[in-house]
Order: structure tokens, then C-alpha cells, then sequence
């Protein structure tokens, strides 16, 4: 009998390698859902995403691919991002919606002019952004809200990654901007989102696409990448052909039996940070057309809001509106979600979301432990051995938390093709 191929998780990457090996496999899910990070949850007639996940593409092939496995049913959207600083509200990306606000014209714009851009190899988060943006941007927006959105010291960020990760942009343009509407910048200027019922829409509809079951509630509790087998918490065993892992790469590290400690231990390098997503229903509609907004300000609990109405009006009943605020943690602790709540009650109270507690009649709250890869230079270095030590027996990595970086719903679907492809060669 033919050995399968075993893909563990059935996020997007997970979902998308089974699309391409069209049989020949078991899916593995821990969850009683599919989805991953890009669930959508139904709370009191409301429903929410976990942050704002939308999509955008530099393929056209993988845009084309979307749209047939959505038959069409998604809508194309201009973003609405903006800024909360300084008690001025701003179009996203900052360091051009400042121009836009006399008040934060005359705290960035001078400092920024004599910015010259210019870093070294080994500089860090706070060099460049200084570099970057001037030191009154850097300080006032792009250091506390990525202090709160990684939670770990960012001078400890990888270097390339840093550099990468504070965008570039044209200063000549900013002489124009006090007198016209900014440009929508990057590829999700522009972005397309389901009609209905959110982003969980797609992992439902490659799902429906599938023709073949998943094993949800399936938790895999041991891998050994020599003898080709993963086994269940229920001590299933399943011997495989090729493995496709999709889950968080320490926890994959904890379940390899048979890897050397050295390997193992290199989980430790590792680090990220978590997210808990509180979504609270409202009674009321709020005057704020906005997507997401960003909170720089260390005083608020939370980095990010979302409108889930703003994006299709389904997410919510008539006349009423929910929100989703953001809150990071380390991914190594356990915080005190009780007090996360109260403190986002309080926060959204004082930025002026509600009049009164009064009008929250209902929350609900989602937690993940891996949200955002923090990438140092121990990491990046532990992070090529560990691929390479699998990449011996054969195991694909697909997904941002397996490749342990970045990546947006289009890229992860390009990997979860490609690593179902190199598995099918090699076959």
C-alpha cells in the first residue's frame, strides 16, 4: 500500500499543498476547525477575523487561483489605514499622512528632511528608523508601536530584517502632500476581501475544493523524520512517503524524538510574540470608515484596532458595530488575559470608541501563541540549521511559523504549492 503524504496543520500552506498533490495525502489538524490565523469567529451575531487579514498579490497566477476557488465572491477594496499619535488621526503609512496635520508637521517634518537614510550592516532597529524617518518620527511612532507589536527589545532585531521591515520611501514627494490626498502605498493599497462571512471564507472554500476529508481534533504528538512516521496523541502511527509541516517551528522541534538535542535546543533561539484579539460588540454603529488603525502610544494596551463592518457589512448586525483590539505578549509567557481585558475595556473607553461601558454588551476573545516571528541574528542562524537538518529527511517547511518569517495570505499559498511540488518530485 502507498505510503501518503503527511501535511501537519490546515492553515493556508497546510490547505493549499493538499489543493496541489490533489490525493495521496493525510491532513493533520489540531484544531476542530481549518484555518489557522486566518480563521473567522462568530460571537452574538457578530463575526471577526483575527486582525486584519486581507488579500493582495504579486502573482497574477495566484490571484486568478483565489478568485476560482472564492468563485468570484470577494470585493475589491482601497485600504483605510490610519494612525492614532499625538492626539491627531492620520492616513497610514505615517511618514507621509503626517503632512496631512499642522501639528505633526511641525514635530517630524524638519527632522526628517535631514535624515539621510544612510545605515551600516550591523546597525540596529534604532539607528535606522532614526536614519529613516528623523529621530522625533522614529521615537514618536515607529519604536513604541513596534515595541508593543514584538514585545522584545528591537535593538536585538536582525539587522537585514530591520532594514528591510521600516519601509523606504521617496522624500521628494513630501513638499506635495500638504496640499493633496497622499498615495496609497505598498501592495495592499489596494486589496481584495470575501463578500461574506470573512476571511475564513477561503480556507472553507479550498476546503469544499478538496474532495478528500481532514483530519481535525488530530493532534500530532511525535514525528520521527528518520523511520518516516508521525504519530497521534491517540498513539495513532502513520508511516509517510514525505512530510509538509505547516506548524510553529519550536513546536515542531518538541515533537521530533529522534533529533539530535543539539537540533532541538535550538528552539530556545526562537522567539516571537503572541496576540490576544479582543472583538466587542456594540450597540450602536460607529462614524469610523477606517479598516485598522495604529496605537503607537505605550499609555493603550493594544497596537491595532479593526472594523470588521468595514470590510463587508455582514460582520455585524444592523445598526450595531464591532471591534477587535490587538494585545502583545512574548509567545514564552502566559500573561494575565483577565487583566488584558480590562485594560482594553478601559482603553477603548478613552480613546473615545464608546461614550460608556454601556454600550459593550457582549466580548469574546481569542488568543495565539505565535503571531509575529521576531527574527535576531541567533534566530536566523538557528533557524537555517534546523531547515537544513530536516531538509536531510526530506521535510518541506510551508507557512510563515514553520519558515519562521514573515509572510503575507499570498506568499504562504505560493509556499504550501511549492513545497507540495518539490514533495511530488521527489517521489
Amino acid at each position: 500500500m502507498r505510503k501518503p503524504v503527511v501535511i501537519i496543520g490546515a492553515g493556508l500552506a497546510g490547505l493549499s499543498a493538499a489543493w496541489k498533490l490533489k490525493d495521496g495525502f493525510e491532513l493533520f489538524e489540531a484544531e476542530d476547525e481549518v484555518g489557522g490565523a486566518a480563521r473567522t469567529i462568530s460571537h452574538s451575531g457578530f463575526r471577526y477575523d483575527l486582525g486584519p487579514h486581507v488579500l493582495y498579490f504579486k502573482d497574477q497566477g495566484i490571484r486568478e487561483w483565489v478568485e476560482r476557488i472564492l468563485e468570484g465572491r470577494w470585493d475589491s477594496q482601497r485600504r483605510r489605514a490610519r494612525v492614532r499619535i499625538e492626539n491627531e488621526t492620520v492616513d497610514y503609512p505615517i511618514q507621509e499622512g503626517f503632512m496631512a496635520s499642522p501639528k505633526l508637521k511641525a514635530l517630524f517634518l524638519e527632522d526628517m528632511l535631514e535624515s539621510d537614510g544612510k545605515v551600516d550592516g550591523d546597525s540596529t532597529f534604532t539607528k535606522i528608523a532614526n536614519a529613516k524617518f528623523g529621530k522625533a518620527m522614529a521615537e514618536s511612532f515607529f519604536i513604541p508601536y513596534n515595541s508593543k507589536l514584538f514585545s522584545h527589545p528591537l535593538d536585538e532585531m536582525d539587522s537585514r530584517t530591520a532594514n528591510t521591515f521600516l519601509p523606504s520611501f521617496p522624500k521628494e514627494d513630501l513638499h506635495h502632500l500638504s496640499h493633496v490626498a497622499i498615495k496609497r502605498r505598498g501592495l495592499n493599497a489596494k486589496f481584495y476581501y470575501p463578500s461574506k462571512v470573512g476571511i475564513g471564507t477561503l480556507p472553507h472554500s479550498i476546503v469544499n475544493n478538496l474532495g478528500k476529508d481532514i483530519r481535525l481534533s488530530t493532534r500530532i504528538a511525535a514525528i520521527n523524520s528518520k523511520e518516516k512516521w508521525v504519530e497521534t496523541e491517540k498513539k495513532e502511527r502513520v508511516f509517510y512517503s514525505g512530510l509538509i509541516t505547516t506548524i510553529p517551528l519550536p513546536e515542531f522541534l518538541s515533537l521530533c524524538v529522534d533529533s539530535p538535542e543539539s537540533v532541538r535546543d535550538l528552539r530556545h533561539s526562537l522567539k516571537s510574540s503572541g496576540m490576544t484579539f479582543v472583538h466587542f460588540a456594540l450597540s450602536k454603529n460607529l462614524a469610523d470608515d477606517s479598516h485598522w488603525t495604529y496605537y503607537p502610544s505605550p499609555d493603550l494596551a493594544f497596537h491595532r484596532t479593526s472594523i470588521p463592518a468595514n470590510y463587508s457589512k455582514d460582520m455585524a448586525p444592523s445598526n450595531k458595530c464591532g471591534i477587535v483590539t490587538e494585545v502583545a505578549f512574548k509567545s514564552d509567557i502566559i500573561p494575565d488575559f483577565s487583566a488584558i481585558l480590562e485594560k482594553t475595556k478601559k482603553d477603548i473607553l478613552k480613546i473615545g470608541v464608546i461614550g460608556s461601558f454601556a454600550e459593550l454588551f457582549s466580548h469574546d476573545s481569542k488568543i495565539l501563541r505565535y503571531a509575529y516571528v521576531f527574527p535576531t541574528k541567533h534566530s536566523e542562524d538557528a533557524k537555517k540549521t534546523i531547515h537544513a537538518h530536516f531538509g536531510k529527511y526530506g521535510i518541506e517547511f510551508a507557512g510563515r511559523y514553520s519558515r519562521w518569517e514573515y509572510g503575507n495570505m499570498e506568499s504562504v499559498i505560493v509556499q504550501g504549492f511549492e513545497a507540495a511540488t518539490r514533495i511530488r518530485d521527489c517521489d
